[in-house]
């Protein structure tokens, strides 16, 4: 894994042709047999409840976008630029409550419009949590489009041969209100997914009116955050955005041991 620098934010990387097609393929069957929401029907898959449908978006070989550890960058400047810095904080957790140090997350989702891109890499990436099994992935906020709420997928892995790989999403709500899962097209035939939602606070100190009205205020004491808002906002004004993380959505993530 080659550790990417703040020259490199998420650069452009093409896909191609064979890897799309094959990715397409990939995708139909996983769409029809993997994903089948008949098996969370009848209890064939969701034994974890954060265990969630693959989508027909996901592309294989994505790039590593870390850029230190347990850190990554998903979204490009540009992109960073137009939409507004957002944050995703990801703890993997085992059974127990403890971390699973060096977790490896490969992320894909939309842009904050509500499109996807398949053509190359752009808003996908991998990256490996810290030793506490922490990640921090600085991206843009995903847009929900049609009946679907704004989601990062994932699928996390443990080191090898400790814990189950598992595919999910995080739910991005306004307001951090679950009943905007209910009318999601993916959960008409399983239970909505209230545990794959993220708890989102806005940054107060940045220019993010539409961000305050959607989530509550990150709250004062909430120190280690603050510090953390405070140093990728440096590191942002060093590559030339203009703008600072607008809000950072949290999140746990369960594995389950082989």
């Amino acid at each position: 894994m080659t550790l990417a620098t703040t020259t490199d934010w998420a650069p452009y990387v093409g896909v191609a042709l064979f890897i799309r097609l094959y990715s397409h393929i990939r995708s139909v069957f996983v769409m029809l047999v993997v994903d089948n929401p008949f098996l969370w029907y009848f209890g064939l898959r969701g034994a974890n409840i954060l265990d969630d449908i693959e989508g027909p978006f996901y592309i294989v070989g994505s790039p590593f976008v870390q850029v230190d550890e347990g850190k990554g960058v998903l979204a490009s400047v540009d992109m960073l630029s137009k939409w507004g810095p957002f944050m995703f904080l990801v703890d993997v957790k085992d059974n127990k409550g403890d971390p699973v140090p060096y977790a490896t997350l490969d992320c894909w989702q939309a842009d904050s419009g509500g499109s996807y891109f398949l053509s190359s890499y752009t808003l996908r990436g991998k990256v490996t949590a810290d030793a506490q099994g922490r990640v921090e992935l600085l991206t843009v906020e995903p847009g929900a489009y049609r009946t679907r709420s704004g989601h990062l997928h994932i699928i996390v892995s443990g080191p090898e041969g400790t814990h189950k790989p598992m595919t999910t999403q995080a739910y991005v709500c306004p307001g951090n209100d679950p009943i905007h899962l209910a009318r999601d097209m993916a959960n008409y035939y399983r239970r909505r997914p209230d545990a794959n939602m993220v708890t989102c606070w806005a940054n107060p100190t940045a220019d993010n009116v539409r961000g305050i009205q959607r989530f509550p205020a990150l709250p004062a004491d909430q120190v280690d955050l603050v510090k953390s808002i405070g140093k990728w906002n440096g590191k942002l004004k060093e590559r030339g955005v203009g703008r600072e993380i607008v809000a950072v959505a949290q999140h746990k993530i369960t594995l389950t041991a082989v």
